[in-house]
């Protein structure tokens, strides 16, 4: 069978209207020897830099198109040239905005010129076009315009299952889905077309268009407009030296006194002038400039930016990068110009503000954020498909539980043949499993890129076609990877949670100690907050709360920032491996020269024990060692990280001629070469890692010294999360803080922290919504009274929200205890205090000598807590465990906290809060279990031999007497489940 190209192909990028996937599309260009391909989606080019660019891999030539469709009159246009591509973009742009809609009222035609081809089986469109298109450039009824949606026509099924999952249909309700949309031969072609006429058509209009899309272009980054109009290079230098001038003089603690910063500085501004990055550095300059003039916190740095002096000196870092030997060809090397990468962390909550001040500055069409793409996964397959065969949904989620959450380097066939119940469910629904593996990576929808934005010089759709996003800023309809080569610089404008901890923390701080707390000039070597560090009180520590971290930061007695620097950079994969030895190394009397190949080694790696952990000691020893400039180490450093072995077999043959010029003999230089391409591989990027490590101690310094107003926030970013925040309430006891339950008369939406106490807010009640509180929050300005008592609150709340559901929630959760009535009691005189707010109810001020006397219930304090449990999510009052702790004293039973840094066999009583079952490789069950006691939940394994045994004492909330082993697995310690002792409580 003999293809031809066909030109009205849609990609799946015209989201759930086509199968086809452009590398299968290029794949099939290939097989059949096309010579050139059309692409043209449906109003919008999301998939046209990827076409073009596996085209042109592929030696097929790509012809770049834009379909528009009117009540099922089609039009194709095609880009002749440059100038025709941007018509294409500028009007998928006006497509793509929700406000415009095609039709052929002649707005779109403003955006059409003779740069363009049409294809079109419309007599409408062509008149529309006949005086702006040249009259040989349009061409009518004389292609086959059929909509090509899937390759092969035996994907048809497949293409009518997708048109279901579209429309929410079954396979029972999908109707008229035409079975002619996929690439025919010539044989069928003939059936429609005019074979001869439409492949001469279609070589003809291929042979007319002449466009590279990603040759010849230039950087389109936005220019800085500076005071005066004064030349970009002499403001920058004027901000850098007057900053630098006044660190020397007013921070003699922390300049290094060994190096020439001025030198460093030239150095520097001279690469920046030579790669043409003025203004990138200007830009960055400003909006981190406009964040702190207007409270919003910044990170100390992140990424190679760190290791620039003149981000420093910008304050677009804090960190000084040569009091940490932090280096600048790490983030702009003069040998490789590449993009400057200055990627910035701002408070998550304020991250918007950073983006509008760039629209509002740089203007709306020279701003945007980056489209990212939501594909269809495995599960989600799974789950779409079954829906349109109406599967049984408990069978559906069978199923889906058999798939893993996270696919890494595995396929679905693989996944399928490694599970028998996969397998025989693949036999009982073969339909399922067929179209779901086609399905797998199509996109479904479009998202925003987390942090990308991009700034150009000209109008955006000039380069690339965009849509309207979030908040109506413009955004590109390419994804990340093809922005850069067609000359558009993306920055990352990074939110982090972490920053709006800190800053909630210090304006905590401010409003109950009336205390200003400037971060950069807190204590660095503060004794307290490594003693708390070195104990393992890591929870809310970014970086350093994971269970394996907070061992690492244990085992070497962390006491500086440049301790958590390296911990950071060795807890990773590879060189965790190191760990022990560094450990072993830090603590031991041997003088670090026993470890060192050589001795001229000492100054880069004694901080670190003679092991190389960062970037920055290769590239120094490269130089050392070699003579190489600082900028040839680094792109040594890139080849050996990358692996590239072409260059790095020219790179050592360099390195060993260079040593023995440089006074090495011979097999000296080779070990050294040897012991370097072993570990630096491995390196960290010291500049990332001693910035963050800021963020670190900050936190970890404010735990320690301002506890209540840390776990406030802390308590706040988790609201929702039971797990958490029930651990750090439990956290907080340590610190004997005060907890103030949720009440009626502190009508507050978040945590409030004082220095002493912490009040928890009435949004944590489960069935007491924001809008409640809200109310209740007006009604309390507007009448203090309501507060009185609870008929008053009831009386004036009842036609605001206060239900029989929203009030038994406020009682058992223990917020109208301030009432002075036993929470039985309100619950079992509900109707008589209705009654009373009834009578009332148009009454300005209650008459509190009317109010009735109210039957008594003894409260039961196993009640109480179950109750408070069931309402809030986790105990307050007490734990149920520390009353039969004590009663059971005999057994001897650990508390949990104790252990979690122990090993072997150990007994605790615990409260089941949670239970998982899944089946074991062999497919037996087994089951993982939360237990709880007043002072930690943990996951223990059940095994399939030991659940055998238990499965009927283990009971969502019984109260157990068990044995575990505790181990270590991955430095995080696992729990086991050896037997159960007593069942206390069923």
């Amino acid at each position: 069978m003999k293809f031809s190209p066909q030109i009205n192909l849609r990609s799946c990028y015209n989201f759930q209207e086509s199968l086809i996937k452009v590398p299968d599309y290029i794949d099939f260009a290939v097989r059949n020897n096309f010579k050139f391909a059309f692409y043209s989606e449906l109003n919008s080019m999301y998939g046209v830099a990827e076409f073009v660019n596996l085209a042109k891999k592929n030696n097929i030539k790509p012809i770049i198109g834009l379909t528009l469709e009117f009540e099922h009159q089609i039009a194709i246009l095609i880009a002749k040239n440059e100038q025709g591509y941007q018509n294409l973009t500028i009007l998928s742009s006006w497509l793509m905005n929700e406000n415009n809609h095609f039709n052929f009222d002649f707005q779109w035609t403003k955006f059409i010129s003779d740069n363009l081809i049409m294809v079109t089986n419309s007599l409408t469109f062509k008149n529309s076009v006949k005086e702006l298109i040249k009259t040989n450039d349009i061409y009518f009824n004389v292609v086959d315009l059929r909509k090509i949606s899937y390759l092969e026509d035996k994907n048809y099924e497949t293409f009518v299952i997708l048109n279901a999952i579209k429309n929410n249909l079954t396979i029972a309700e999908v109707q008229n889905i035409g079975h002619e949309h996929y690439l025919s031969d010539e044989e069928l072609l003939k059936l429609n077309v005019n074979l001869d006429i439409n492949n001469k058509s279609l070589l003809e209009i291929a042979n007319k268009c002449s466009f590279e899309l990603f040759s010849n272009r230039q950087w389109n980054f936005a220019k800085f407009k500076t005071p005066q109009n004064m030349p970009s290079g002499n403001f920058l230098r004027k901000l850098c030296e007057e900053s630098l001038n006044s660190y020397l003089l007013f921070a003699k603690n922390k300049k290094n006194p060994n190096v020439d910063y001025f030198e460093r500085l030239n150095y520097e501004l001279d690469v920046i002038y030579k790669t043409g990055f003025i203004d990138y550095f200007l830009v960055v300059w400003d909006y981190v400039k406009y964040a702190r003039e207007n409270q919003i916190m910044v990170g100390p740095g992140r990424g190679s930016a760190a290791g620039s002096l003149v981000s420093f000196l910008l304050k677009i870092t804090t960190i000084d990068p040569l009091q940490y030997d932090l280096l600048f060809e790490r983030f702009l090397n003069p040998k490789r110009v590449s993009l400057p990468d200055i990627d910035l962390d701002f408070q998550d909550d304020k991250r918007d503000l950073i983006i509008e001040y760039l629209f509002e500055k740089y203007g709306a069409d020279k701003v945007a954020t980056i489209v990212t793409f939501q594909s269809i996964g495995l599960k989600s397959a799974i789950r779409d498909v079954a829906r349109v065969y109406e599967i049984d949904l408990k069978i559906v989620n069978e199923i889906a539980k058999l798939f893993p959450s996270f696919v890494v380097n595995q396929s679905f066939a693989e996944i399928i043949n490694k599970s028998s119940k996969l397998r025989k469910y693949q036999e009982e629904y073969p339909e399922i499993f067929d179209h779901a593996s086609a399905l797998i990576g199509l996109p479904r929808q479009t998202g925003t890129h987390a942090a990308g934005v991009i700034l150009s010089d000209v109008d955006i759709k000039n380069i690339v076609p965009i849509r309207i996003g979030y908040n109506g800023i413009n955004q590109t309809q390419f994804d990340m990877k093809y922005l850069e080569p067609l000359g558009l610089i993306k920055m990352d404008v990074l939110g982090l949670r972490n920053l709006t901890t800190l800053q909630e923390i210090l304006s905590s701080v401010y409003k109950s100690e009336k205390k200003l707390i400037n971060l950069d000039e807190i204590n660095l070597q503060d004794n307290e907050t490594f003693v708390n560090l070195q104990a393992g009180k890591t929870s809310g520590i970014f970086q350093l709360e994971s269970p394996g971290m907070t061992n690492v930061i244990m085992k070497i007695k962390t006491n500086s920032i440049e301790d958590i620097s390296i911990a950071s950079a060795l807890f990773r994969p590879g060189p965790q491996e190191m760990i022990p030895e560094y450990v072993k190394r830090k603590f031991s009397n041997v003088p670090v020269e026993k470890y060192l190949i050589d001795k001229d080694l000492k100054s880069i790696l004694e901080p670190t024990y003679g092991i190389i952990v960062y970037q920055e000691q290769v590239i120094q020893i490269l130089r050392k060692v070699a003579n190489f400039s600082l900028a040839q180490a680094d792109l040594v450093r890139r080849a050996i990280g990358k692996k590239d072995f072409q260059k790095l077999h020219a790179a050592k043959n360099e390195f060993i001629e260079k040593a023995t010029e440089n006074n090495y003999q011979i097999q000296k230089a080779k070990m050294i070469w040897e012991w370097i391409e072993k570990f630096a591989a491995y390196g960290f990027n010291k500049s990332h890692s001693i910035a963050y490590s800021y963020i670190s101690y900050w936190l970890a310094y404010l735990k320690t010294h301002y506890p209540a107003e840390f776990y406030c926030s802390l308590l706040n970013g988790v609201t929702g999360n039971v797990e958490k925040t029930s651990q750090y309430l439990k956290e907080i006891n340590n610190y004997g803080i005060k907890i103030i339950k949720p009440s009626i008369k502190n009508i507050n939406f978040n945590y409030i922290g004082f220095k002493t106490a912490l009040i928890m807010p009435l949004t944590l009640i489960k069935g007491v919504g924001i809008e409640f509180i809200r109310k209740l929050r007006e009604q309390y300005k507007s009448n203090p009274q309501i507060m009185d008592s609870v008929f008053s609150l009831v009386t004036l709340m009842f036609n605001h929200g206060l239900n029989k559901n929203v009030f038994e929630a406020l009682v058992w959760s223990g917020a109208l205890d301030c009432f002075g009535y036993s929470r039985s009691t309100l619950v079992e005189n509900y109707e008589e205090i209705l009654k009373f707010a009834n009578f009332n109810k148009d009454i300005e001020i209650i008459n509190n000598n009317l109010i009735p006397e109210l039957t008594n219930y003894e409260d039961k304090e196993e009640i109480l807590l179950n109750k408070e449990k069931e309402f809030i999510g986790f105990f307050i009052s007490s734990h149920p465990i520390e009353k039969i702790r004590t009663e059971y004293s005999f057994l001897k039973a650990h508390k949990i906290i104790n252990l979690l840094n122990k090993k072997g066999n150990f007994i605790i009583i615990g409260y089941v809060s949670a239970i998982k079952e899944k089946n074991d490789k062999h497919g037996d069950p087994m089951a993982f279990i939360e237990m709880s006691d007043e002072t930690e939940n943990i996951e223990i394994t059940v095994f399939s031999r030991t659940f055998k045994n238990f499965k009927n004492d283990i009971l969502l909330g019984s109260v157990l007497c068990v044995e575990i082993n505790i181990d270590s697995f991955n430095d995080k310690p696992s729990f086991v489940l050896n037997k159960i002792i007593k069942i206390i409580k069923n």
